[in-house]
């Protein structure tokens, strides 16, 4: 497959770059696309898209084992993760993992409740500003260390601390508000 996206490079030294890139991160971006989308297939193809998409915008990377690097890598999945996510929310799929004909009644209403909640906390998280929704998306979603998300925003892990709290307080007041209308 990297074959595949070498040919979009002309440069070798950007083609050096991205093979850096695509073993570094490629494994961390596959697991932030599945965390949004819970599907394997899906999670692949956001990957594909962002590598597609960096392999045409090579010049734009300077260092490839940089913080910066790695938060536009990262981030770029993230978003085409995001944006698959909604455009099966648009199409009205329901995104279940494992085979549904095997679910007892019990068990895909939970499955059911679990997604429509997830759905909701997304799409409250969208709302909140982006300095909390990177914050929260990293931590929560990602399961960075307050610590690995200062480095990788390149913030004090106390501005990060106080982002989090923050970042909940809002959510909450988001949720809370939706609950009662």
């Amino acid at each position: 497959m990297i074959a595949m996206y070498m040919s979009f490079i002309d440069s070798e030294d950007d083609r050096e770059k991205f093979e850096i890139i695509y073993h570094e991160y490629r494994k961390r971006m596959v697991s932030v696309a599945y965390s949004i989308l819970h599907n394997n297939e899906d999670a692949e193809d956001a990957v594909h898209d962002t590598f597609i998409r960096i392999a045409k915008n090579m010049k734009a990377i300077d260092d490839p084992r940089s913080k910066k690097t790695s938060a536009y890598v990262i981030t770029a999945a993230k978003n085409n993760a995001i944006n698959i996510f909604n455009k099966n929310k648009r199409a009205g799929e329901h995104i279940f993992t494992g085979d549904i004909g095997n679910l007892t009644d019990e068990r895909f209403f939970e499955k059911m409740s679990l997604t429509e909640s997830y759905k909701e906390i997304v799409n409250a998280v969208e709302l909140l500003n982006e300095t909390y929704r990177d914050v929260m998306y990293y931590h929560f979603v990602c399961d960075m260390k307050i610590k690995d998300i200062a480095d990788l925003l390149g913030e004090k892990p106390s501005a990060v601390q106080q982002k989090l709290i923050r970042g909940k307080k809002k959510l909450l007041e988001i949720l809370d508000n939706d609950l009662r209308d």
